[in-house]
């Protein structure tokens, strides 16, 4: 794991938020990558996953590592040539759509 003072919870908020569109829990994700759970309090406390942890969590989301490695600012956008992700309704699941209007209207409250 790899620490920066600089990091925050925005790692430990992604992480999450691709766990609730997959209708996963922690627990689960921790039981499919034999990642141990206490990784998860560490990650919530700022600290960030190394590479080789981004490849097995990207593989278990079934999402790019690259992605995975922007999420957890371990590279930059410019430098995985990312632009900002525009989710495409069309192309999400029912339980992403809802888990998506679930945090919208928890905003606007």
């Amino acid at each position: 794991m790899t620490t920066d003072e600089s990091a925050d919870s925005t790692w430990w908020q992604w992480l999450e938020r691709a766990l609730e569109d997959r209708g996963m829990t922690p627990a689960q994700l921790s039981k499919l990558t034999k990642i141990d759970r206490s990784a998860h309090t560490r990650w919530r406390n700022g600290e960030r996953p190394t590479f080789d942890t981004v490849r097995v969590i990207a593989k278990a989301l079934g999402v790019s590592p690259v992605e995975v490695a922007v999420a957890a600012n371990l590279l930059t956008a410019e430098e995985a040539a990312l632009e900002a992700p525009s989710p495409d309704p069309a192309v999400l699941t029912d339980q992403q759509l809802l888990a998506e209007l679930g945090r919208r209207l928890k905003r606007k409250t």
